[in-house]
């Protein structure tokens, strides 16, 4: 497994993963061309794409959805209800998707579905095969018990670690969205990030993504101590920026 976050913030995310040969998107929130140009630098061009998993329908992960629909060749899946929430202009472009939920696997990747709780309806995503997996969840504000038991002891996770609750409510934004922020239907708090992480890590788990860190009410070293704080040593803790991608990791 290859696993490049492309950007995760508030402003645009993308993650690139190879699995068995298949190379899938999460999300396409960026500027196509910059899609484009961070995936050349690791050698992947737009038509090697096969699959892209469309979480749900706020603009920072469907910026470029209609570009890769037009141009290239590559599955792509969004939920009928995040497909009812796209903005009227995309939908009219994009006449033709993959339901979400009827996505079972990708050849022999297993995908599980994690609702997430947020103010736009959609998932996070499991991916799996017998030799390596990983979860990916952002843009909730929780997640429920029920899921808990298909985010056990994944080989990597990339999870957000949104907002310090201390900096959301000592800044500058208006109250009520500081409550949307640091509420159920919002984004994890670091702290949030790191007791979830507890419970799910198990000893497959090798690496940790913290992603969509916010610019005004976190900062990456809060984010990153929270984490690495409350984990096992030998597990990797990466951070994800605004724009600059990760480096290609292998797991």
């Amino acid at each position: 497994m290859k696993i490049q976050v492309l950007a995760s913030s508030s402003k645009g995310n993308s993650t690139y993963i190879n699995i068995d040969d298949k190379n899938i998107l999460i999300d396409v929130g960026l500027g196509y061309t910059d899609i484009v140009e961070k995936l050349e630098k690791i050698n992947i061009k737009p038509n090697d794409i096969d699959t892209i998993l469309i979480t749900h329908a706020h603009t920072d992960h469907i910026k470029s959805l209609y570009p890769f629909y037009r141009k290239h060749k590559a599955k792509i899946y969004i939920s009928n209800e995040t497909y009812k929430e796209l903005p009227d202009q995309i939908k009219e472009k994009v006449k033709t998707y993959y339901p979400v939920e009827e996505l079972e696997n990708i050849d022999d990747i297993k995908i599980t579905k994690i609702p997430i709780s947020h103010d736009k309806k959609g998932f996070g995503f499991v991916l799996e095969t017998n030799k390596e997996s990983l979860a990916y969840i952002t843009d909730t504000g929780m997640i429920h018990q029920r899921y808990h038991k298909y985010l056990e002891n994944k080989t990597a996770y990339i999870i957000e670690s949104n907002h310090d609750v201390e900096m959301v409510m000592n800044g500058t934004k208006d109250h009520r969205t500081k409550i949307r922020n640091i509420g159920d239907s919002g984004h994890l708090s670091n702290n949030d990030c790191a007791n979830y992480l507890t419970k799910f890590i198990g000893n497959k788990t090798k690496t940790i993504f913290l992603a969509h860190i916010s610019e005004h009410d976190n900062t990456y070293e809060l984010a990153y101590n929270t984490t690495r704080n409350k984990i096992d040593k030998n597990i990797d803790v990466i951070l994800t920026h605004n724009s600059n991608p990760t480096n290609l990791v292998e797991i």
